[in-house]
């Protein structure tokens, strides 16, 4: 028994210096802020949009040109002959009043739009990351429980081991104990698994080397909801970036409508020419003129016509999209809400009632085995149990956690605070630990 608690202490003198470094959520979405492909393409997609309102609200370009007329094949007539000249010419289009300002209006509400969609994305990558983070935690507190409930197990199949050495046990006892050692080390191996894959997730969307050193999570706590499902409510209809960005695409093609309707006014040419016709030599008198042209929306009935209609469905379209878009993502709050509110009501039962309950009857179960009272089986179901309520407790907090990190990311509310090392959200596992203590000492 020396040699055993000698090896264990020395196995956690190793495993603490051995610790990785603990990684903070908070840094962690800073640095994926600054460096996810995705979120630096989207903030460049809006900052393009946003150089489109001054293009679309200037005047088309005017032409600028010159000819030369001549009046013989065989010779240069210029300055002998008054029918000959060198032009030259400019030709500015002038849309109708009205359709510059609604082109730029319209450039601006969809890069408004795009500057929402910009932060929906920013948002919805960061709740990818606060939701791997959290499952992350709970693989690592998976580990540590699984692992320490293993060896409490290892312990106690020692105990039946030596009891039917001397004819106070089965065999069954031990073969028993040994198959649940099997399962949780079965465990352990999943679970292995399964930490690599999320850590390859937050990697990618860190946009780290894959190969690269992650660490290990903070304990997180449970953070407060302070809110009303109704108050969540009344803030995704007010300031859901996805929402706004639909209004503004609704704005948008409001603006086309319009400026559909003023494509039945007509726009303007206006021209320049100037002409020269003595080649230099001041023989002739040089000539200019002004000119004023129309475009006019002749064929209306087969174009303009047909425009409007076009743009007044697409108006339509653009309002059933935001009220579709609305309504998901208040369904979406709703469901995360209820989410959020029943595992923080299962984590208080787990916390106050099931566990400390769990607890006191793994305790009293090795009393009882220690005295013969009961058997292995009930003292090994007893363990169970109490090992499948702890991974049931962190599994609700992570799903709360998640739940939570959805609400922001629809909401742009700030939920999740960055005080997680005091754990508040964690269970008591002080009496869990000392049954350690009392295996040892069988």
């Amino acid at each position: 028994m020396k040699l055993f608690q000698i090896i264990l202490f020395a196995t956690l003198i190793f495993g603490i210096s051995a610790k990785a470094e603990v990684v903070k959520l908070d840094l962690l979405v800073e640095e994926a802020m600054n460096n996810n492909p995705g979120i630096k393409a989207s903030k460049a997609r809006w900052e393009a949009s946003s150089m489109r309102p001054s293009q679309e609200g200037s005047l088309p370009n005017p032409i600028i040109g010159g000819r030369i007329k001549n009046v013989s094949f065989s010779e240069f007539t210029l300055g002998e002959d008054p029918r000959s000249d060198i032009q030259a010419f400019v030709v500015q289009e002038i849309p109708f009043p009205g359709k510059l300002s609604s082109k730029e209006k319209i450039a601006q509400e969809q890069s408004q739009s795009q500057r929402w969609l910009s932060d929906a994305v920013s948002r919805k990558i960061i709740a990818d990351l606060k939701e791997a983070y959290f499952e992350w935690f709970f693989i690592n507190k998976s580990i540590e429980i699984t692992n320490r409930n293993k060896e409490l197990l290892q312990k106690f199949t020692k105990i039946a081991e030596v009891k039917y050495e001397v004819g106070m046990g089965v065999q069954q006892d031990v073969l028993k104990a040994q198959v649940e050692v099997s399962g949780f080390i079965e465990r352990l191996e999943l679970l292995a698994k399964r930490k690599e894959i999320i850590e390859t997730k937050i990697k990618r969307i860190l946009n780290r080397p894959l190969d690269s050193l992650l660490g290990e999570p903070e304990e997180i706590t449970k953070s407060e909801l302070g809110v009303t499902l109704a108050e969540i409510t009344d803030v995704t209809s007010e300031q859901a970036p996805v929402l706004k960005s639909s209004a503004d695409i609704v704005d948008s093609k409001e603006e086309s409508l319009e400026l559909a309707k003023k494509e039945y006014l007509p726009d303007f040419i206006l021209g320049a020419t100037y002409f020269n016709r003595d080649g230099g030599n001041g023989d002739l008198d040089d000539i200019w003129q002004v000119s004023l042209g129309l475009r006019v929306p002749l064929y209306y009935w087969r174009k303009e016509k047909f425009g409007v209609r076009e743009a007044a469905l697409d108006v339509s379209e653009a309002r059933e999209n935001y009220e579709s878009t609305k309504n998901n993502l208040l369904f979406m709050v709703k469901d995360d809400y209820i989410t959020a509110t029943t595992a923080g009501k299962l984590m208080d039962l787990y916390q106050t009632g099931i566990i400390p309950q769990s607890t006191m009857s793994l305790n009293s179960a090795i009393s009882g085995y220690q005295v013969g009272d009961i058997d292995f089986l009930t003292l090994l179901n007893n363990l169970v149990t109490l090992f499948n309520f702890e991974l049931e407790y962190y599994e609700q907090l992570t799903e709360y956690q998640k739940a939570l990190a959805r609400i922001e990311e629809i909401t742009a509310m700030e939920l999740i605070g960055d005080e997680g090392s005091i754990a508040r959200g964690t269970i008591n596992n002080d009496e869990i630990r000392g049954e350690q203590n009392d295996a040892e000492k069988q």
